[in-house]
């Protein structure tokens, strides 16, 4: 491959959710694992080689295999595994794209010096991925993200796929319908009716066919996969307009140290969320809710822009005492950010606390990553564990967002 050739890569987690859950427990290894709550989300390969498929009702995935052990799943545990993967391939690349939680899209283009041999290093990825995470990954690497996906789930599990430049058509041509990206099960049976099964067939059939029999959005599309004609970029994380965390107490409360303790604690998961996305924020804003349903809310502006928690936190306190003027229950605290802006921080020789804030938040966001947010807490985070029970991803509170 030259420079100019687009190198895109795909990797995709081999039975995610199931595979997680061998990791985190590890008397299921070997065993065929089921996911999922009334339909299989998720199948083991071990399930799999018996005969389960995704979506299959439980009723007929345990007839087809009575010993397999049955987890309802916890989405907190599968989105950390997924952040874990997505920071080992941002090692390889920063141009990582998120396609969905358990599969991303890799842009190498421009690497061939960095990486002349493409299959070692993707069989490196994989061995890392593994080696960090205890889960197998199957990878594609082609010209476009159509093909580096098929590619990816030709062979798996640790399955690795690399389509040449030039040898697309070859490699799709033999390929039933369904392997295309956009053709599901009601669309290949409606091609089968005439007699298209494979790639190639598909793409013998003239566009003005193809619009006529599926319209001409779809119709089009088919058309153009059939050829891998895919020009989508690999797209980089959106930056979010505002991050926010909230959280309901229930029976609400007026102890002002519980209370004081959870405004930390959401300040805390701000200024985290914050440094990982490079970000910094000119706006705070804080919202409360008594147990009458009178709500109130108030911003302040940060100067300077920060995603330091300690300076979060002492705007969101200041807003909390003159918000709350009642003595009445609160059963409801949010803090938010606003006015984000990337993090161009540069370390100031001039500015000693800066400096030591700076290293501190850097050094604790890398213990919570490898050992969970428990890991460390600040002298609030202390009185919330009275009252709350804790979990790898922080306390046990009632928004599902603060696992994010």
């Amino acid at each position: 491959m030259n420079t100019h050739t687009p190198r895109i890569v795909h990797v995709d987690a081999d039975a995610f959710f199931a595979s997680v859950e061998q990791v985190l427990d590890p008397r299921l290894r070997g065993r065929p694992v089921l996911v999922g709550r009334g339909v299989v989300a998720s199948a083991s390969y071990e399930a799999k080689a018996r005969g389960v498929r995704t979506a299959m009702s439980f009723r007929e995935a345990l007839r087809i295999c009575p010993d397999a052990v049955v987890v309802p799943g916890a989405y907190e545990h599968y989105a950390s595994a997924a952040a874990h993967v997505r920071r080992i391939l941002e090692e390889f690349t920063p141009a990582v794209e998120t396609a969905s939680l358990d599969d991303f899209y890799l842009d190498l283009t421009g690497t061939d010096r960095l990486y002349p041999d493409l299959r070692a290093v993707l069989r490196r990825l994989q061995q890392r991925v593994e080696d960090d995470t205890g889960l197998s990954v199957s990878v594609g690497a082609a010209t476009s993200k159509l093909v580096a996906a098929i590619a990816s789930r030709i062979e798996r599990p640790r399955g690795l796929g690399i389509v040449p430049p030039g040898s697309e058509q070859q490699f799709l041509d033999p390929l039933p319908v369904e392997k295309l990206h956009g053709v599901g099960h009601v669309h290949a049976a409606a091609l089968a009716e005439r007699g298209i099964h494979t790639v190639r067939d598909l793409r013998r059939l003239p566009l003005e066919v193809l619009v006529a029999a599926f319209g001409p959005a779809v119709g089009r599309q088919f058309w153009e996969r059939a050829r891998g004609i895919d020009p989508r970029p690999v797209s980089g994380p959106v930056v979010p307009k505002s991050v926010s965390r909230e959280t309901t107490i229930a029976g609400g409360t007026i102890d002002l140290e519980l209370l004081s303790g959870l405004v930390e604690y959401l300040a805390e998961r701000v200024g985290a969320t914050l440094r990982s996305i490079g970000c910094q924020a000119r706006t705070l804003g804080l919202k409360i809710r008594y147990a009458d349903s009178y709500s109130a809310v108030r911003h302040a502006p940060l100067d300077p822009p920060t995603n330091d928690e300690k300076a979060l936190l002492a705007a969101a306190l200041d807003i909390f005492h003159a918000l709350y003027t009642r003595r009445v229950a609160l059963g409801w605290v949010g803090v938010s950010v606003a006015n984000l802006e990337p993090d161009r921080r540069q370390n100031d020789l001039f500015d000693a606390e800066a400096n030591r804030r700076w290293y501190l938040n850097r050094g604790v966001d890398a213990v919570r990553n490898r050992f969970g947010w428990n890991a460390v807490f600040y002298g609030r985070g202390l009185v919330l564990r009275r009252h709350y029970a804790t979990k790898p991803s922080g306390l046990v509170l009632s928004t599902p967002c603060l696992s994010r």
